[in-house]
């Protein structure tokens, strides 16, 4: 008997899936054993203003970095935004921050990743609505070259289109979903890039059932279907004036937290010191507040 789908060992799986994209906070790679890893989708959820098209940003100048991808090659980025909140000039500062630490420190060839050259690199689209997105995923194929090496596809977001079909039911919402996530894990595992989702949190009483995936008084949008969907599931949002960044989901990471800042060269790492004068004034905020109710 035939078999319907060409087959693989264990070991072409876990070699083919070594690899990840650094996201600039060296604690954030760490924790999530060496950043947005290769092969797999990764769902990006969080409330507006958290950082997720700051993050998604990061992550196309750093998978054309020699020392920002953990790969046998840098490759190049596609970015498709289905909200209007992509930034070019975010991308362009970002990658002057990296070409000028790479051109100090004589890491790389003075024209290898020129702030013109990672801008190139970066494809967009801009998807109005379901339809045109899904047919943006059918064409991706066609891009999937070696000569171009696609190591990152950004969908920003997935909620907005889904939760945009007014005449569509419940069902037909999740069909499109499906169909969505189908492709997008397609390309990611028979193209060997990672796969970065954004999706939105959206308010709700929390209830047991959903205690894993929701923050206090959130839940991730487009229902529990979708969380089984998602490989990896990380959350940004602010906890006492900084922001945060959390895995709700892995199936080879364990559930934990780190503090992160977005600056304008990028996602970097916030020092202790910084902590303890955030955690001051916070501190000195809630007094007054306390002060103020009980005048």
């Amino acid at each position: 008997m035939a078999l319907t789908r060409k087959s693989r060992t264990a070991m072409d799986i876990f070699k083919s899936n070594v690899g990840c994209i650094s996201t600039y906070s060296k604690k954030i790679d760490d924790m999530l054993d060496g950043g947005i890893r290769l092969g797999v989708m990764t769902e990006l959820c969080g409330n507006p203003g958290s950082g997720k098209s700051n993050l998604c940003t990061q992550l196309c100048v750093s998978v054309q970095v020699k020392y920002g991808i953990n790969s046998d090659s840098t490759g190049t980025a596609i970015y498709i935004d289905t909200e209007g909140s992509f930034v070019p000039i975010r991308l362009q500062n970002m990658a002057m921050t990296a070409d000028n630490h790479y051109r100090n420190h004589n890491q790389i060839p003075m024209d290898a990743n020129s702030v013109e050259h990672i801008l190139k690199n970066v494809t967009y689209f801009r998807c109005m609505n379901v339809a045109e997105l899904i047919a943006c995923l059918i064409q991706l194929k066609q891009l999937m070259t070696p000569e171009r090496n696609v190591k990152l596809i950004i969908l920003d977001s997935l909620a907005h289109p889904i939760r945009s079909i007014i005449d569509g039911d419940h069902l037909t919402r999740h069909k499109y979903t499906v169909r969505i996530v189908t492709l997008l894990q397609k390309l990611a595992s028979e193209h060997n890039c990672a796969v970065v989702v954004v999706n939105h949190m959206i308010a709700k009483v929390e209830s047991p059932r959903n205690e894993a995936y929701c923050a206090p008084g959130n839940f991730v949008a487009l229902g529990d279907a979708f969380g089984h969907m998602s490989q990896l599931r990380i959350q940004l949002s602010w906890k006492m004036n900084k922001r945060e960044i959390r895995v709700l989901k892995s199936p080879h990471l364990p559930e934990m937290s780190m503090f992160f800042q977005i600056t304008d060269d990028g996602i970097r790492d916030i020092n202790e010191d910084e902590l303890m004068d955030q955690d001051e004034c916070f501190g000195t905020s809630q007094e007054n507040l306390h002060s103020i109710s009980n005048m």
